[in-house]
């Protein structure tokens, strides 16, 4: 059946992420893929390439050297701001989506371009899709900077697990490429850490996939809530449910506690071993528990690193939702329903009317 057969390829790409994860760490720049030049950039993307542009932006924003802002996908459609020209354009796209390539339209109005994707001209003439090939050699020729990251054809079931963790370990690599100090050992023992841990046992995960299936909402206690988009998409593509929330774990006493005071819920608190996080949870604890025990998970490294245990932790999590969800991830709800959202390729072009009466 279908049904199994999607369970079993979500469960193996689950267990396969470490060696992609590592692949990307090792794998080559193209030259000049963010010059030390650039002092402004834009990123932009759609779906889990959101997080990954997020990611981009918060790590650049550090840097004493960069500035950098996230645009919506949406808004490339329309004309963009002209604080925007000028700027750095960093477009994150696993599959090169037509909605992707919108942004890419508008690459004229900027600096230098940036793509960050798993699509290649020979995988995306292979599966058929020859106009994306050609939109890759043609940007490749006009010295568009292409960073590619794994994998290309992850398709065949709905929720991606492998490309949109890879996009985020790529962001990184763009990020640190731009400082002085080379990071990438600390950053190999942090993603060893983060899969060394022992995840909670069966039970608590089986509790765990029962409250994402009833409602939760993430909480954060560092800046990994800026760029979490992947986490709750996650669960949206595997248990077709409502994707929980992101909220900063201040906001809870500002319109949260008291609705769930009213109707209560769940709540998952996403922090780390930072003593500043620590003192900030026991001082919320009481509030956080009164209306019923939250979820922690609890990073064994901190913000920027952190996000790579938490989409551990969310993977095995998301595999038994999926399986009590009982939903299809190969034939899923609305599969090739949805055209209308991919259908468009091209910035908005005003229609001419013909003159009544001509």
């Amino acid at each position: 059946m279908s049904r199994d057969r999607g369970l079993e390829i979500l469960e193996k790409r689950i267990g396969e992420v470490p060696q992609w994860l590592r692949q990307t760490l090792s794998d080559p720049f193209p030259k000049q893929c963010l010059s030390p030049e650039v002092q402004q950039v834009v990123t932009t993307g759609i779906g889990s390439s959101e997080a990954a542009a997020r990611y981009l932006t918060a790590l650049l924003n550090k840097t004493q050297s960069v500035a950098s802002e996230y645009l919506p996908s949406s808004s490339f459609y329309g004309e963009l701001p002209p604080s925007t020209t000028g700027k750095h354009l960093v477009v994150f796209t696993q599959g090169l989506s037509s909605n992707a390539q919108i942004a890419l339209e508008r690459r004229d109005q900027f600096a230098g371009v940036t793509l960050v994707t798993s699509s290649t001209p020979e995988g995306q003439t292979k599966s058929g899709k020859t106009d994306r090939a050609t939109l890759l050699q043609a940007l490749d020729r006009e010295g568009v900077s292409i960073v590619t990251h794994p994998m290309e054809d992850e398709y065949e079931i709905l929720p991606r697990i492998i490309g949109p963790i890879c996009s985020l370990l790529a962001a990184w690599k763009i990020a640190q490429s731009l400082e002085g100090e080379d990071s990438t050992s600390q950053m190999e023992r942090s993603l060893e850490s983060a899969w060394a841990i022992d995840l909670p046992d069966d039970d608590v995960l089986h509790q765990c996939a029962e409250e994402l299936i009833l409602g939760t909402d993430f909480y954060f206690t560092n800046s990994t809530y800026l760029y979490a988009q992947n986490l709750p998409a996650k669960v949206l593509e595997t248990a077709f449910c409502p994707p929980p929330r992101i909220r900063d774990v201040l906001d809870y006493s500002h319109g949260p506690f008291q609705a769930e005071r009213a109707t209560p819920g769940h709540r998952w608190i996403f922090t780390s071993e930072e003593p500043a996080e620590a003192d900030l949870l026991a001082h919320l604890q009481p509030l956080l528990e009164r209306v019923n025990r939250p979820t922690i998970i609890k990073s064994p490294f901190p913000e920027p690193f952190a996000i790579f245990y938490y989409e551990r932790f969310l993977n095995a999590v998301v595999l038994c939702a999926a399986k009590l969800a009982g939903h299809n991830l190969i034939d899923w709800p609305g599969k090739s329903e949805d055209g209308e959202g991919y259908s468009l390729q091209h910035p908005y072009r005003p229609r001419t009317e013909p003159i009544q009466g001509t």
